[in-house]
């Protein structure tokens, strides 16, 4: 009973999604959320198997892809307030089936099935993902920025204190430990206390075995290369920004941890196979030499050192083998001064200006004036004719859809902020991880968000 004297019901505890993102914490605190027909209230989220099942079993409710609705409690309180007024049929798709809620036999029950085909739906589903993707990338831009963070090593005694990356990177070069890089990690404090409190349970971040002690532990994860979050278990799913992704995209969302090569392999890969590693002295110059380790053979066995990615021309389909030849290419062929539009732009606005001229030309759309043509090359007619060859403007691709990649393995996101003709602005902040680096003004202590119009 709750002090209303109403019916709160509790169930098993459940993965908990917060976005606390002024001041990262693992929140814990209870939500009452009332039935969408009734007056039991249920607290959420430990309460949320509780409440699905009253609305099948009480009211023949089925939510489709509950799972992948983001805020559930704010989607559940909008229809809440429409069924008060409305009745199940007026917007759900009725079923009838030949059997009761508990299995018994009868015919032509009636079931209610609450989706995305309605348009109502779909649009409250939509700004959800969007109000939760502005909450993610305004808590990420915090965790690069912020150096008040300070964590006793997992590991070793070091206090580790500044930068979130720095500690990230410190468990990766001095411990071998992987939980991903720090640019593409999200609500990584909450990260961090998760996989201390499996180890403070004696359990295997990869496999999820239980051991007697911490020496045993520590003894399995080394000689089995388990060093790693396990990529199979969803529940890690909300620390990486790819899985944020909104369905506009080009590329269907996916719930990975890790990309979907990696995972494949980790997942095939024999568990008991023993990892080779270099004695303790020299164990972090050798992994980056040599990369013998179990750790680093499951992330690098793609790479090869013969191959060199070729760059892809924003408006054609010409190859260019390195970046000098792609802006000479650009200057000459289509009069672009790729490095005049950006300069004086920071990280996240170069990525977001690639990417929507690459998603532009991917849907034949002029990027300056929006006009759609049949194909490619009567685009590249009307950008020659009516010299449209640029970015548009700042409000065109100054979008969080634009922060995604159209193509996979776009080799020029990977060297944009490597460009040694760059001017540093006195102003701005280098951080530098393990692949790229970002540029991050001093004063921004969240993502500015003022113009982001989502479509």
């Amino acid at each position: 009973m709750d002090m209303n004297g109403k019916n709160v019901f509790k169930s098993d505890p459940f993965p908990i999604l917060m976005f606390n993102y002024t001041k990262p914490s693992i929140s814990k605190q209870s939500q009452p959320v009332s039935c969408l027909k009734c007056d039991i209230i249920f607290s959420f989220p430990l309460g949320k198997e509780d409440y699905l099942g009253h609305l099948f079993l009480s009211h023949r409710l089925v939510i489709a892809d509950v799972e992948e609705v983001a805020l559930l409690e704010e989607y559940l309180e909008f229809w809440q307030k429409e069924f008060k007024h409305h009745e199940f049929e007026e917007y759900c798709t009725t079923m009838l089936l030949d059997q009761l809620p508990d299995g018994a036999f009868s015919k032509n029950e009636k079931y209610y099935l609450l989706s995305d085909i309605l348009p109502e739906d779909r649009e409250i589903r939509d700004k959800l993902k969007e109000k939760r993707l502005e909450k993610v990338l305004s808590q990420h831009q915090y965790e690069l920025t912020d150096r008040n963070f300070e964590r006793e090593c997992l590991y070793c005694r070091d206090v580790i204190s500044g930068l979130r990356s720095t500690y990230i990177e410190h468990l990766f070069s001095k411990h071998f430990l992987q939980l991903g890089k720090s640019e593409n990690l999200v609500f990584i404090d909450e990260l961090i206390a998760k996989v201390a409190n499996n180890l403070e349970k004696l359990i295997c971040l990869y496999c999820e075995k239980k051991f007697k002690d911490r020496a045993t532990l520590k003894e399995h994860m080394r000689k089995k290369g388990h060093k790693r979050i396990n990529p199979n278990n969803r529940s890690y799913d909300k620390y990486f920004l790819e899985n944020y992704r909104v369905n506009n995209q080009v590329h269907d969302k996916k719930h990975l941890s890790y990309p979907h090569k990696t995972r494949q392999k980790l997942a095939n890969k024999n568990q008991d196979k023993e990892a080779t590693r270099p004695s303790k002295d020299s164990e972090c110059v050798s992994f980056k030499q040599n990369q013998t380790s179990e750790d680093s053979d499951s992330d690098w066995s793609d790479w090869n050192a013969d191959s060199l990615q070729t760059l892809t021309c924003l408006y054609c389909t010409e190859q260019c083998k390195d970046f000098n030849t792609f802006r000479q290419h650009l200057l000459a062929e289509h009069s672009f001064d790729f490095d005049s539009c950006l300069k004086g732009l920071n990280f996240y606005q170069r990525i977001k200006i690639v990417n929507y001229v690459r998603r532009q030309t991917y849907q034949h759309r002029c990027v300056t004036c929006n006009r759609r043509f049949e194909n490619n090359n009567e685009l590249l007619q009307h950008l020659e004719k009516e010299t449209h060859y640029g970015v548009g403007e700042k409000k065109q691709w100054d979008k969080p859809e634009y922060f995604f990649p159209t193509y996979e393995d776009d080799g020029l996101l990977c060297i944009l902020d490597d460009n040694p003709n760059d001017d540093m602005d006195e102003t701005v902040v280098r951080i530098i991880s393990e692949e790229s680096k970002a540029e991050i003004n001093k004063d921004a202590e969240k993502l500015s968000l003022e113009n982001f119009n989502f479509l």
